[in-house]
């Protein structure tokens, strides 16, 4: 009975060890369908908070100016000199470092929950000494600093008309401030997202604030732009120092950058034309349709593609007769974002059904045709793409001979 007993029990020992693999297996194959869900989940239904856009506009040279302990002005190229003539001939350090310098300033648009910021970034070259007190060892890296404040500003940044020949400073109200060292070997986006809304949420205060200093000089048709960037405190009445008029003819007194007055005046424009005002609260909009358009275009700005395409499907819910091509050609652009090329496809193809009568409209309605073309070559439709990009380039695309050279030509031979 008792040898039996044993052997059923070294049968059930074997049968379990032959079991588990396929128990694990199972489990394992569960997990994976759970886990592929909840990715699924967050791809598609999750709503990015805040979300920080490319770079819209730059200004990458600029002539830095410093009076000097003689009176006269001195120049360098993306740096602001010392006073001291002989401190600007001492390149050890920091010394290189000037007063201050930059790589490039950088607009970019962060939107947080329903609100539109800008965020002007500067890359500066930096370092630090390991021994500070002693002066040695000076290490190089760049670094930068980030200002986040409303979008409404910007029109008071370069209003319309440009008051040429005027000194003014404009209070940017900082909603949000930091400095990342070494910022190379960083995720320095993220960074400055997550530091942004832990202000939002009020997990963190910011004390610090902008002044931007502008002065459009119109001389003899040769127009430049002098301007300063004022750190200071979030303090009124440091701000009203700057601010007032009183002290505006002081700003430029003993150093400033200089640019073509273009250069500025294209930094400027460039970030407030990607400024859509928007009603939060889509129910009371006098026009659905636009509103949810305007939406789309703001998530499309800042990489949500899925609730781009969820607010462009919604414009068109909105307004399903309508005949702006444009909301298929955002739509097609977002859905190639995704890998949706199919979709896209469809897209363009309703979008190019819409041939503008407004002349002005015309290059950007051309584009499709380019578009369609990319998103045929990545579902192998090499044939179907050449002639889309042919097209384009007989409709005056120029980009697009560069993809026939390149892609076509070797296919037909």
């Amino acid at each position: 009975m008792l040898k039996l007993k044993a052997i059923y029990f070294r049968h059930f020992i074997i049968l379990v060890f032959a079991l588990l693999p396929l128990l694990s297996f199972s489990q394992s194959k569960r997990e994976k369908k759970k886990k592929a869900k909840c990715e699924a989940v967050s791809e598609q239904d999750l709503i990015k908070y805040a979300s920080l856009s490319d770079v819209e506009s730059s200004i990458k040279n600029a002539k830095g100016w410093a009076m000097q302990n003689n009176g006269a002005w001195y120049s360098m190229n993306n740096q602001i000199p010392f006073p001291d003539q002989k401190a600007n001939r001492n390149k050890s350090g920091a010394r290189k470092l000037g007063q201050d310098n930059f790589i490039v300033l950088e607009l970019r648009k962060l939107m947080i929950g329903n609100k539109q910021y800008n965020v002007l970034i500067k890359k500066y070259r930096d370092g630090k000494y390991e021994f500070p007190i002693l002066k040695e060892n000076w290490t190089d890296f760049n670094s930068l600093d980030y200002y986040v404040f409303s979008s409404t500003k910007l029109a008071k940044i370069l209003p319309d008309p440009t008051p040429f020949n005027q000194k003014y400073a404009i209070n940017l109200n900082v909603f949000a401030r930091g400095t990342i060292k070494d910022y190379d070997h960083k995720n320095w986006q993220s960074i400055l997202v997550g530091n942004a809304q832990q202000v939002h949420f009020g997990e963190k205060i910011n004390g610090w604030n902008l002044i931007l200093a502008v002065y459009p000089i119109n001389n003899n048709d040769n127009r430049v732009c002098r301007f300063r960037l004022i750190k200071s405190f979030d303090n009124n009445y440091l701000t009203s120092i700057y601010t007032g008029p009183n002290n505006w003819k002081r700003i430029f007194d003993h150093s400033f950058y200089e640019v073509k007055f273009y250069t500025f005046q294209n930094f400027i424009e460039q970030a407030k034309e990607d400024y859509i005002p928007v009603n939060t609260s889509s129910g009371a909009a006098k026009d659905p349709y636009k509103n949810f358009y305007n939406w789309g275009i703001l998530k499309y700005q800042t990489g949500d593609y899925i609730k781009a395409i969820d607010y462009f499907e919604k414009a068109l819910d909105a307004n399903p007769k309508t005949k702006d091509f444009m909301v298929y050609s955002y739509m097609g652009n977002a859905q190639s974002k995704l890998h949706r090329f199919n979709d896209a496809v469809g897209s363009y193809n309703r979008a190019l059904q819409m041939k503008p009568d407004n002349i002005m409209d015309y290059s950007n309605w051309v584009r499709n045709y380019f578009n369609r073309g990319v998103a045929k070559y990545y579902l192998d439709d090499m044939n179907g793409a050449c002639i889309d990009w042919r097209k384009a380039l007989e409709l005056g695309f120029g980009p697009a001979h560069d993809y026939i050279l390149e892609y076509c030509n070797d296919k037909e031979k």
